[in-house]
């Protein structure tokens, strides 16, 4: 099936179009929607919302022990617009307890 877009005619005068992968939902709710997948992939340990480096644009981010070019490829890019960015951490260890 193939659809073509022309513009809006109801669009303000130099306004931007939307973007096809804009955000629609919450990113909470794609977080929760997404979460089981994402963990299911080997190699992740975690996913949560944070911020992409310019510390104001809302993204997922995937915590990953090493990141490999696998785990790139098997992990989205985006999921329902919003940017996924793999996170290197290293090994996750529970503390011990210190007396």
């Amino acid at each position: 099936m193939f659809f073509s877009l022309a513009g809006c005619a109801g669009a303000a005068r130099g306004a931007k179009p939307a973007s096809v992968d804009m955000p629609r939902r919450d990113i909470n709710a794609v977080l929760r929607d997404h979460d089981r997948e994402l963990m299911a992939i080997p190699g992740v340990s975690g996913v949560y919302v944070g911020l992409l480096d310019d510390k104001k644009t809302q993204c997922l981010r995937v915590i990953v022990a090493r990141k490999t070019p696998e785990l790139e490829r098997k992990v989205p890019r985006r999921l329902e617009g919003y940017r996924v960015v793999i996170e290197e951490t290293g090994p996750i260890r529970p503390l011990t307890k210190q007396n």
